[in-house]
């Protein structure tokens, strides 16, 4: 189970990054806009969807299957020392954590009827994708990981 959960996190992280890209420039383009009802919604949905379904597997990895949280989990002093394991264990958890809150805070900004607010919708996805590229492993990191999971 652990190689299929991984594969999908790992593919799922394209689509969230496309999506936050798109999301990102659609709410720059359109962030004077004051008409009643903000364009590009849909992009603002879809990037919302794909990181909460990568952040439901990257749940199920931390939390069951994964044997570096397991490991981490089972000795945090030795987690925190250990950079490998305080990588897994703390920095790519909070870096995603704070990419759905911005998420998040983009979509209220989104709804509000104030331009002023609505410019801050741009602002959070950015910080969100910035966030998830921060905290993704990247090949030829200390933690890296491959591009693409078979």
């Amino acid at each position: 189970m652990y190689p299929a959960v991984l594969t999908i996190h790992s593919w799922l992280r394209w689509a969230a990054l496309l999506l936050g890209v798109t999301a990102t420039a659609n709410a720059f383009r359109h962030r004077a806009d004051t008409s009643t009802r903000v364009r590009g919604r849909r992009w603002d949905w879809l990037f919302m969807l794909a990181l909460d379904l990568q952040a439901l597997f990257g749940l199920l990895l931390y939390f069951g299957f994964s044997p570096f949280t397991r490991a981490a989990m089972s000795n945090a002093a030795m987690a925190v020392r250990d950079p490998g394991l305080r990588f897994w264990a703390v920095t790519h958890v909070v870096f995603m954590v704070v990419a759905l809150v911005a998420v998040r805070a983009g979509r209220v900004f989104a709804m509000s009827e104030e331009t002023s607010r609505r410019s801050g919708r741009y602002l959070c996805f950015a910080i969100a994708v910035l966030a998830m590229v921060a905290g993704v492993p990247w090949p030829g990191l200390a933690n890296g990981r491959p591009l693409f999971r078979f």
